[in-house]
């Protein structure tokens, strides 16, 4: 079994295909370790998509992570979902993955 992170650099409007890969990747042979979400893609733990990331999170076992420089630009800060963290977390998930797939 692969062992997958993503990795969303940008607004959901700009990283439609990061949902579409997750909705999809939720049948697929593989486990999710975590997702980052760096510069305005930490907006995607805003609005209608915090929602589907959270569902989804709980689905498939992934952990949901802000980029801590990224969420404080944006007033966001750490919930029961999405956890704020720095770029050493990005790297642990890189390690800890088989892929990371960007996105943005």
């Amino acid at each position: 079994m692969t062992t997958l992170s993503l990795l969303i650099k940008n607004e959901p409007a700009v990283t439609s295909a990061a949902l579409r890969f997750a909705k999809a990747s939720s049948d697929a042979d593989a486990r999710m370790h975590c997702v980052f979400f760096y510069g305005k893609g930490v907006l995607h733990a805003t609005g209608q998509e915090k929602q589907f990331w959270s569902d989804w999170s709980h689905a498939v076992g992934a952990r949901l992570v802000l980029c801590s420089a990224s969420a404080e630009t944006f007033g966001l800060t750490a919930d029961d979902n999405f956890a704020v963290e720095g770029l050493g977390d990005l790297i642990e998930a890189g390690l800890a993955s088989d892929k990371v797939m960007s996105f943005g």
